[in-house]
C-alpha cells in the first residue's frame, strides 16, 4: 500500500524532529564525537536520517519545485550515504546538513501539511 504525501510529510517530520532531539543540545565537538562518544545516539541519528531521506524520495516533483531553497535531492541521497556508508560516515559532513538544511526542510514540510 502506498502511503500518501501528506503521511510522508509527516514521516520526515518525525524524522527531523528525532534528530533534532538526538542532537539539539550538542556542540560541534560532541556531535563529531558521537560515534565514539555515544554509540547508541549515533545509530539513532543515522536511522533517523535514513528515515528522513526514504520518505523524502517517495515525494512529488512539484511539491519539492514549490521550495526550491531545499535541497531535497541532497536529502534523499543522503538516505542512501547513511545506509549505505555503515562506518564510513563522515560527521564532518552531516552537521552542517543538521545545523542548517534540516530547519529549511522541516519549514517545508510544515509549510506543505498546512495547505
Amino acid at each position: 500500500m502506498t502511503r500518501a504525501v501528506a503521511e510522508r510529510l509527516t514521516d520526515i517530520r518525525e524524522a527531523a524532529r528525532d534528530v533534532i532531539d538526538i542532537t539539539g543540545a550538542l556542540e560541534d565537538g560532541a556531535f563529531h564525537a558521537l560515534p565514539h562518544a555515544d554509540r547508541i545516539a549515533h545509530r539513532a541519528l543515522k536511522n533517523a536520517l535514513s528515515e528522513l531521506g526514504e520518505a523524502v524520495k517517495a515525494l512529488p516533483p512539484e511539491l519539492a519545485a514549490r521550495h526550491a531553497n531545499v535541497d531535497w535531492r541532497g536529502f534523499a541521497g543522503l538516505r542512501d550515504v547513511v545506509s549505505h556508508g555503515y562506518f564510513s560516515l563522515r560527521q564532518d559532513l552531516l552537521w552542517p546538513i543538521v545545523r542548517d538544511e534540516l530547519p529549511q526542510l522541516l519549514a517545508a514540510v510544515a509549510h506543505e501539511l498546512s495547505r
